[in-house]
């Protein structure tokens, strides 16, 4: 009997011992997969930060091109308005001439 106790003792023993190891071995794993977490987490910023920087990049890009097209539209359109402006301007000056001339 005392030997029957003994044993349970020592499986008790052994218990606790492979509960402890489990419990160290559950500690160690969690900061494994918190430290791969951060690296994950880290790398994905970077990456997004990386695309930012680059979409930016082509915004800025588009954003010259468009402005370099409206420019160029609005000159056209101010030499089109001038031309007309100094071909008016030449025919009014002649009409008024022709008034005061017929007077």
């Amino acid at each position: 009997m005392n030997k029957v106790i003994q044993e349970l003792y020592e499986i008790e023993a052994q218990a606790g011992e492979i509960m402890q190891s489990a419990d160290m071995r559950q500690k160690v794993i969690q900061e494994e997969n918190r430290k791969k977490m951060e690296e994950v987490s880290l790398g994905l910023k970077g990456e997004m930060e990386g695309r930012l920087t680059i979409l930016k990049t082509q915004l800025e890009e588009q954003k010259a091109r468009e402005l370099a097209q409206v420019e160029e539209r609005n000159k056209k359109q101010i030499e089109e308005i001038e031309r007309s402006y100094r071909q008016d301007l030449d025919k009014l000056a002649q009409e008024i001439v022709a008034r005061i001339t017929k007077v």
